[in-house]
């Protein structure tokens, strides 16, 4: 709301009407790139020594990444879709807090159907997960290296290539509908 103030620039009339106008249209908790992390969570090894490193604890969620979506109708057929995400981290990986923007036109055909179009795109949001610093021992030293394939066969500089660094696979988003009454 005081963002909204300050937006109207002191005409608290027209901010008014904005947040009356402005409506809750999703909270979701958990992501694609939340879903991508649980998956890199599905794992371990065993080191030399016989000690186990389960990736959980490298990945484990204490918190999901929540999306609040909202819209703020403009006109009778015309709004402007908003919302922000949480982001999430670990001790391994990072997803980074995001912005939702977008619009969406409604026209209605008849009086017991409408269509509307919308699209969105979301700004910021990308996973990055982080190296490990591994100590190969005489043969190797210490080295970074991708947590996950520390122990495979891969030279440990050669892992690093296969760190997840994604954009979340929803930050574009178009959707058409219709709805009919009867």
């Amino acid at each position: 709301m005081v963002a909204l103030l300050l937006l109207a620039g002191g005409d608290a009339a027209r901010a008014y009407d904005a947040a009356e106008q402005t409506f809750l249209v999703n909270v979701r908790q958990g992501t694609p790139l939340s879903d991508r992390v649980y998956k890199l969570s599905m794992g371990s090894y065993e080191l030399s020594g016989g000690g186990a490193v389960d990736f959980r604890r490298w990945y484990g969620q204490n918190w999901t990444e929540m999306r609040v979506d909202f819209m703020t109708q403009v006109t009778e057929g015309a709004g402007i879709l908003w919302g922000l995400s949480s982001g999430e981290w670990g001790p391994k990986y990072r997803i980074a807090p995001g912005f939702k923007l977008g619009l969406i036109l409604q026209s209605q055909l008849t009086p017991q159907s409408s269509i509307s179009i919308s699209f969105t795109s979301l700004i910021g949001g990308r996973l990055r997960e982080k190296s490990c610093e591994a100590d190969y021992g005489d043969i190797g030293g210490v080295q970074s290296v991708n947590c996950r394939l520390a122990a495979s066969t891969m030279q440990p500089s050669d892992t690093l290539k296969y760190l997840v660094n994604m954009k979340p696979p929803d930050r574009f988003w178009v959707g058409l509908r219709y709805q009919a009454r009867f």
